[in-house]
C-alpha cells in the first residue's frame, strides 16, 4: 500500500541491490532483533511504525512482537526495498499485520495520534542526509499518540552521531521525556516518550 504522499518521494543513499547487507543469515546471528524490541518497550497489540525499513530486517521481528492484534507499518523511500524484497517477504512469512508504506518518512499519510511506537533502526543518518529530519519529527510526533513510545538505534559510524544528537535535541524541544539513553561498542540507544 502506498502511503499518501504529497510530494516526490526523497532519494535514499542506501541502493535496494545491497539489501543483502542489511538482510541476510550473518547479520542474523550477530544482532539479536528481539533485544531491541523488549529494550523498545514494544508489547502484543501495538502498532508500531518501522522508519526506514529497507528490505524488512526488523518488521518480521516486529510483526511477531505486536501479534495479530497489533500492527505494524513498514515505511521506506526506495520502491525496489517496499515493491519487491519486502512486499515477498511479507507474503512469503504470512505476516499479515504488516502494511509497507512507499513515502517519505515526513508524510506518513497515517492518522493523528494512531501510533504506540515509532521505531528507527539504523535510518536518521539517512533521513538527515536527504534533509528530511524536522519534518520528519513532526510528522512523527502527528502519529504517535501521548505515552506512545519513539525508539531510536543508530550506528556509532559515519552520521550517527550527529543525527542522534539532532533528534534528541528535537524531541526535547517539543516535551519528549527521555527514558533510555545509551552508547554501546556499535550503536546508539534512545527512547522517548511523549
Amino acid at each position: 500500500m502506498d502511503g499518501n504522499k504529497k510530494s516526490t518521494l526523497v532519494r535514499s543513499p542506501f541502493p535496494p541491490f545491497l539489501s543483502f547487507v542489511l538482510d541476510n543469515p550473518l547479520r542474523r546471528l550477530l544482532i539479536n532483533r528481539d533485544k531491541f524490541l523488549r529494550e523498545a518497550g514494544i508489547r502484543e497489540g501495538d502498532y508500531v511504525l518501522e522508519v526506514g525499513c529497507g528490505p524488512g530486517f526488523f518488521t518480521e521481528a516486529l510483526s511477531g512482537a505486536v501479534g495479530e492484534k497489533g500492527r505494524v507499518y513498514a515505511q521506506d523511500v526506495e520502491k525496489k526495498m517496499i515493491g519487491i524484497i519486502l512486499d515477498d517477504k511479507i507474503e512469503r512469512l504470512k505476516l499479515k499485520n504488516v502494511t509497507t508504506l512507499l513515502c517519505n518518512s515526513s508524510e506518513t499519510g497515517l492518522q493523528e495520534n494512531s501510533l504506540s511506537v515509532i521505531f528507527c533502526a539504523n535510518v536518521l543518518e539517512e533521513i538527515c542526509k536527504e534533509g528530511e529530519l524536522e519534518g520528519t519529527i513532526a510528522e512523527l510526533d502527528r502519529v504517535l499518540r501521548k505515552g506512545g513510545i519513539f525508539f531510536i538505534k543508530e550506528h556509532r559510524g559515519g552520521g550517527g552521531g550527529p543525527a542522534v544528537t539532532e533528534a534528541k535535541k528535537m524531541l526535547q524541544g517539543i516535551g519528549y521525556r527521555k527514558a533510555l539513553d545509551k552508547k554501546t561498542f556499535f550503536s546508539y540507544h534512545v527512547k522517548f516518550v511523549k
